[in-house]
């Protein structure tokens, strides 16, 4: 099912489908997944500890979150992306030997980073904090 909520949020960003359509959709997956997380319980304590796990997520509003607004992408894949230059730098550099070393690489490397989504010269705002 999720396979199917990723694809149907590719479609409405390509355009191939239309924000009602996507929301039509949406709509008819999480009731499909609702009937899945509300049955009777499983036989597995694992499974279940997962079905309720899930439910619980659910519940909440956090599961399908993305196939009520498109904008919101479906997987944190951007993120994870942003964070791998980090780790491997820490490791290269072993700054992460101490924890003043990898803190201090955390904050600059979060401040650059963010000056470059927000389309600022990265050497000006690191040098406008030291003022």
């Amino acid at each position: 099912m999720f396979r199917d909520g990723i694809r149907l949020h590719q479609d409405v960003t390509k355009g191939v489908c239309t924000r009602e359509e996507y929301a039509q959709q949406g709509e008819a997956l999480t009731l499909r997944l609702d009937a899945l997380l509300n049955r009777a319980p499983l036989k597995s304590k694992a499974n279940e500890r997962l079905r309720l796990g899930i439910l619980k997520q659910s519940v909440l509003d956090r599961l399908w979150r993305f196939l009520k607004d498109p904008d919101i992408p479906p997987t944190n894949n951007a993120a994870e992306r942003s964070l791998r230059t980090v780790v491997m730098a820490r490791k290269v550099s072993q700054c992460s030997k101490n924890a003043v070393g990898a803190q201090t690489y955390m904050r600059i490397k979060s401040t650059v980073e963010t000056a470059r989504l927000r389309g600022q010269d990265s050497v000006a705002v690191l040098t406008g904090l030291m003022r």
